[in-house]
């Protein structure tokens, strides 16, 4: 009997420490993978969605290099409610001069656009639906 309560305990206690030391490395690594991918970020507070609202606008770049990224838009409330997402190719970004040029002009220029995007309206061409971000912009 008292054999049998100490195999439980080692089990048990064998049980927890593996579960645990688990959840901890793949959270580091998940945490790890993202800020790897990250390769920019810029937001800024407008009246997006009214004209006495205020709205976080913001913009991610993602990916292995700025040519090969991803650039997402996000749009959200002051009750952090998401209003628009629309993701795209970060080369999108470049202005149409900018296209034949080389690597690193490339890179300065959506490093450039990045940076300023929120400055002006600009911003709402890059919206998939701009329709609804062209009726909502006071």
């Amino acid at each position: 009997m008292m054999m049998n309560k100490l195999i439980l305990i080692a089990l048990t206690t064998l049980f927890f420490s593996c579960s645990n030391d688990k959840k901890t490395s793949e959270t580091s690594k998940q945490t790890a993978i993202i800020k790897s991918d990250l390769l920019l970020t810029n937001s800024a507070v407008k009246s997006f969605s009214g004209q006495n609202n205020t709205d976080t606008l913001t913009i991610l770049i993602n990916g292995k290099s700025l040519l090969q990224s991803t650039a997402t838009l996000k749009v959200t409330n002051d009750k952090g409610e998401e209003l628009l997402c629309d993701t795209l190719a970060t080369t999108r970004l470049l202005n149409p001069e900018y296209r034949t040029a080389n690597s690193a002009l490339k890179d300065a220029q959506i490093r450039e656009t990045v940076s300023t995007l929120f400055t002006t309206n600009e911003y709402l061409k890059y919206f998939k639906q701009k329709e609804i971000a062209s009726n909502q912009v006071q």
